[in-house]
């Protein structure tokens, strides 16, 4: 019978990398998308050598992409240190959290503005359902090899 350490420093980690992979996702479809969208534009300032309109239409979407990788780094550190203190039957099926944030997001947040669909609202229950049956409960101590 193995017991199961639950570190609370863990499970903080676990989430912070979840949390941060989530903002990380969101940052750069954001980003990407909104390059995307100004591309012809870019373009013509690059052409036309108008570096300084070029900064301002570009900054905000070239930062959050930025940002994004950042939070990817940060969010892989998060999840290195939540695996030296955590059983990883209990640290990966948290990352499924990540996919119902970045769900959730991308719906609620008005520069994503993503349609709701009760498919993926039904899918996004059997997650959180999934990792109630996975994820220990507070009486359980021990897990039976």
């Amino acid at each position: 019978m193995a017991h199961l350490t639950l570190s609370i420093r863990g499970l903080l980690l676990a989430l912070m990398s979840v949390l941060l992979i989530s903002v990380a996702q969101l940052s750069m479809k954001w980003g990407m998308g909104t390059l995307n969208q100004l591309w012809s534009d870019v373009v013509m300032l690059l052409q036309g050598e108008d570096y300084s309109s070029l900064f301002s239409l570009a900054v905000a979407p070239v930062m959050a992409v930025g940002a994004g990788l950042c939070c990817y780094a940060l969010s892989m550190a998060c999840w290195v240190m939540a695996l030296k203190r955590l059983p990883l039957s209990i640290a990966y099926p948290l990352l499924s959290l990540s996919y119902v944030l970045v769900y959730l997001g991308a719906v609620y947040l008005p520069w994503l503005n993503e349609p709701l669909s009760w498919v993926k609202g039904t899918g996004i229950f059997l997650i959180l359902l999934g990792l109630i049956f996975v994820l220990p409960n507070k009486n359980q101590t021990s897990d039976k090899s």
